[in-house]
């Protein structure tokens, strides 16, 4: 096996890492949303944030040393991995496919709880705006003179902000 060849399956697996990775806090930020624990879910995303620039990395990695092995097999382009997997000894062409096999598998997994987790983030702030609405748009009645020093009722609009001047 060439040594690009070693240095793709080890890129790829090294890839299949950093998702696992990022599966483990989607899932994570799943239950802290769930929970409404503000600060976690701030730490996660920061987390988040940083696989993802693994994740960057990781991808030029890779796409340097496809490009590499593309020039020792004197290959001008290839649509894809499983395309440039035709390309390789049986032996290294089935490690490869199924790296590419079970990263696909676990992007599909990340895109589901990614979806979940983000109905999750736009319920709680459904949610929160009812409460909002809610809280500001009671109505209580009070009092006040007018003109002719009598009273007259009105209408205040309350406030969840008690501001005291």
């Amino acid at each position: 096996m060439s040594k690009s060849t070693e240095q793709l399956i080890l890129a790829l697996s090294k890839e299949y890492e950093i998702y696992q990775d990022y599966l483990n806090l989607a899932k994570k930020k799943k239950a802290v949303i769930i929970e409404g624990n503000v600060k976690e879910l701030e730490k996660i995303t920061q987390q988040e944030q940083d696989s993802i620039r693994n994740i960057g990395k990781i991808d030029q990695i890779r796409t340097a040393i496809v490009g590499n092995l593309l020039h020792e097999l004197n290959i001008e382009y290839v649509e894809n991995i499983m395309e440039l997997a035709n390309y390789l000894d049986s032996s290294y062409r089935e490690k490869v496919v199924t790296l590419k096999n079970r990263l696909g598998n676990l992007l599909r997994e990340i895109q589901h709880i990614s979806e979940l987790n983000s109905k999750l983030i736009h319920q709680s702030l459904d949610y929160i705006e009812f409460n909002m609405n809610m809280v500001t748009s009671l109505n209580t009645e009070g009092s006040t003179y007018g003109d002719q020093a009598t009273e007259k009722d009105m209408k205040k609009k309350s406030s969840i902000f008690d501001a005291k001047v």
